[in-house]
């Protein structure tokens, strides 16, 4: 079975990786499938057959394509905001500033607090009557611009994205500051010889190099934007009006809250379908670039 002795050992270094790979993702993964193409409550032994049919309820279901708006919004502008903030803090960075590490432990800190408490704090700044967002606004004579932020569905889920950007462009700032360290400074040196200004060097220099990081980023954000539940069920619960509802939010109210274990299985492996194509666009793009 085994040519050489090299060869079983490499077998036996993957084996334990392969085998919790299985258990915890391909088992789940093909568990859900199983169920999808039943009617079931999650708890009864007790399934009926249905084929198709949780499919095609996915894709007739206003709320389902609503939440994926919603996604799709929420990915866009928080990803592309985190990576813009990022990079301008970390190239900001690179001048002479005294107390760097200071700087570098404020933008990061953010990122180890809870979503629990984020959501927390943020119920309380966006409160319609004692929250301090308005009460600041009262403070400075702008009464005009109070809001219940989290009340309206026109701001709902805004305000739930300026949470979402505050506590991680640390994590951009930080892979960004880590990839402005492997640039040659010998590049930043020939270019203010040849007189090229910030704009320019940041144009034709850091932003291309940082390629790698540009596109780990946007990986990791499209991933973290699938995975959204806890910052939205913490502060609307989806609400108003739907307006923050997510596929990971109706996953949950529809299996847990109303016992539809298989149409929430349907939705879960779509989530896992389109994570993949939008990973897989992302890296075959960066390839052919």
């Amino acid at each position: 079975m085994f040519k050489n002795k090299s060869n079983f050992v490499d077998v036996i270094y993957i084996l334990p990786a392969f085998i919790f790979i299985t258990i915890f993702f391909f088992y789940p993964i093909g568990y859900i499938f199983g169920i999808s193409f039943y009617e079931w409550n999650g708890i009864s032994q007790n399934r009926t057959y249905v084929g198709l049919e949780n499919y095609r309820d996915f894709f007739t279901d206003k709320i389902a394509l609503k939440s994926l708006i919603n996604q799709f919004l929420w990915g866009v502008i928080t990803i592309l905001s985190q990576m813009f903030l990022g990079l301008g803090m970390a190239i900001l960075l690179r001048s002479q500033a005294r107390f760097k590490i200071i700087y570098k432990l404020i933008f990061f800190f953010p990122n180890v607090i809870a979503v629990a408490v984020v959501a927390y704090v943020f119920n309380k700044i966006y409160d319609n009557n004692f929250g301090e967002l308005n009460l600041l606004l009262e403070s400075i004579k702008l009464n005009f611009l109070t809001h219940p932020w989290l009340g309206d569905p026109n701001t709902a889920l805004y305000a739930l994205m300026i949470a979402n950007i505050w506590q991680w462009t640390g994590f951009s700032f930080l892979l960004y500051h880590a990839g402005m360290t492997q640039i040659n400074e010998e590049l930043y040196e020939s270019a203010r010889i040849d007189g090229a200004n910030l704009f320019a060097i940041v144009k034709n220099i850091i932003i291309p190099l940082l390629k790698p990081t540009h596109i780990a980023l946007l990986i990791l954000g499209v991933i973290g934007t699938l995975k959204t539940f806890d910052i939205i069920y913490l502060t609307t619960k989806g609400g108003p009006a739907r307006s923050t509802e997510f596929l990971s939010t109706y996953i949950f109210q529809k299996g847990i809250m109303e016992f539809k274990a298989s149409y929430a299985s349907t939705m879960a492996l779509m989530i896992v379908v389109i994570a993949l194509i939008l990973t897989i666009l992302q890296v075959k793009g960066y390839n052919r670039k």
